[in-house]
């Protein structure tokens, strides 16, 4: 059996009881704290959008900028190559009849320095390797080998094609011919 008789059990009522003012307070103070989290997290919802759209937005804008690097990479190179074109126009304006064969090739290898030249100031290496160079298979292409007793090791025998690099970077290794042992 029930240790409380029914008389002794009370409904709620509209009525406050004692101590019932502290509950109110309590109840009031955790709505004002739900109130105010419910506000912080809006906020920090609100802060989350903005930094993913920046973001969004940054990667759009590094997305056009590295289009219009790749685009436009070569500006500096060909912009330094229009004086060597104007001077191969120059030199084919000239009339033959006029001319004697060594002016044509002195002012032919005053352009071919020239165009070196630029090449240079871009960080272009030439890769010419010199007859008796070991073989570098990093830096040179062996077109043909050539019977010799001369070399133990591969080596360059002759030089068919110049190689180019950029950088360090190969842009065309050297075509060579290689020494073999007969």
């Amino acid at each position: 059996m029930s240790e409380f008789s029914e008389s002794e059990i009370k409904e709620p009522t509209g009525e406050q009881q004692p101590g019932s003012g502290q509950a109110s307070e309590v109840d009031s103070t955790l709505e004002a704290d739900l109130r105010r989290l419910q506000e912080e997290r809006d906020s920090l919802f609100e802060q989350v959008a903005r930094v993913q759209a920046d973001f969004r937005n940054a990667q759009k804008r590094l997305e056009t900028e590295k289009q219009q690097a790749i685009q436009f990479a070569n500006s500096r190179l060909i912009t330094s190559l229009l004086p060597v074109i104007d001077n191969f126009e120059r030199a084919l304006e000239t009339d033959a009849s006029r001319a004697d064969a060594a002016s044509i090739l002195k002012g032919m290898q005053i352009v071919y320095d020239q165009l070196l030249a630029v090449l240079r100031q871009q960080n272009v290496e030439v890769i010419a390797p010199q007859a008796g160079t070991p073989f570098d298979p990093n830096l040179h292409q062996a077109l043909m080998q050539q019977p010799t007793e001369q070399y133990a090791e591969p080596t360059v025998t002759q030089l068919l094609q110049k190689g180019y690099a950029l950088h360090g970077r190969m842009l065309r290794p050297a075509q060579v011919a290689v020494s073999r042992m007969s």
